[in-house]
């Protein structure tokens, strides 16, 4: 683990200024050649040893079609728990050092996830804000995402709504009250979705949204693979509101700088989701599950 504080600076007061004002910011190619297809190779593996996984677990996350056969993953799981490349990019690459930049030298790791969009497979991701799923008690709260392939519309690159940071959490409960993971349909027509930013962007290049910013992805429709590998960051002083749902003993742990005294509060209501201290599969699942009981 790392404690020192960035020496390199990677980002610009524009951009700096960028992000705090649309909640969102790319750097392309921040992550080189070499190491992105290293990461490419290991996620390989990781998908071949989930041929013998017949149900999703701790690791996987299993799309419903998958087979021996042909293996088909959502998600695997807290990578930076299960293996040492994912755990660097986690906690030393200069991933870090841009997060210090826009949060403060005093961070905390909250979450790594690897999303995969298999080649005419990948699954859509509605709209939604992660503040939703993990509320903090302020909001100094981001998400990085590392593209292992070029992300391309076709291919299912994010989508995010330019200042949406700074108006309300929705709800992401249906009317019968069950957490979907997703915001209402009533609440989507009423946003202005046409700033929306398609974050298309070469393979090794990262982006940033804030936790509260609303966003989503098309499925994969192309004949290639679109791979995202996600560590989630807040301020030493962001405090968790709801119980850990990852069960990753890396939750929660100063990867820069000192521990806070207190804790810094935002003001203004929010939300709460369901109790995860028993954790969940994942945001496919819970998606999927709502619109399962939609359409019937």
């Amino acid at each position: 683990m790392s404690t020192t504080t960035a020496t390199t600076r990677y980002l610009t007061d524009e951009q700096i200024a960028s992000y705090h004002r649309d909640g969102y910011l790319a750097v392309p190619r921040l992550i080189d050649k070499d190491r992105v297809e290293a990461l490419r190779r290991l996620t390989d593996a990781f998908v071949e040893r989930a041929r013998t996984v017949t149900r999703s677990d701790a690791i996987y996350d299993l799309d419903p079609r998958h087979t021996a056969a042909a293996p088909v993953l959502r998600r695997i799981k807290n990578p930076a728990d299960n293996d040492p490349l994912y755990r660097w990019l986690a906690f030393d690459s200069p991933i870090v050092d841009v997060v210090t930049e826009l949060l403060g030298p005093s961070i905390r790791f909250h979450h790594s996830k690897l999303n995969l969009k298999g080649s005419h497979l990948g699954a859509p991701v509605e709209v939604h804000q992660d503040a939703a799923f993990y509320p903090h008690s302020n909001d100094d709260v981001l998400a990085v995402g590392l593209l292992l392939d070029d992300a391309t519309e076709e291919n299912g690159a994010m989508s995010v709504l330019p200042g949406s940071h700074r108006g309300p959490i929705h709800t992401h409960f249906d009317a019968q009250g069950r957490f979907v993971g997703c915001m209402r349909d009533e609440d989507i027509a009423r946003l202005d979705r046409s700033p929306a930013v398609l974050l298309a962007l070469p393979a090794g290049s990262i982006h940033i949204h804030h936790y509260r910013l609303v966003h989503w992805s098309a499925p994969n429709t192309s004949p290639g693979d679109r791979r995202l590998l996600i560590n989630s960051y807040t301020a030493a002083d962001a405090i968790s509101l709801v119980p850990d749902s990852t069960r990753s003993p890396l939750h929660g742990r100063l990867i820069r700088g000192t521990w806070p005294a207190v804790a810094r509060r935002t003001h203004g209501d929010m939300p709460m989701p369901p109790d995860f201290s028993q954790g969940y599969t994942s945001i496919y699942e819970l998606q999927g599950e709502a619109a399962a009981k939609t359409s019937r």
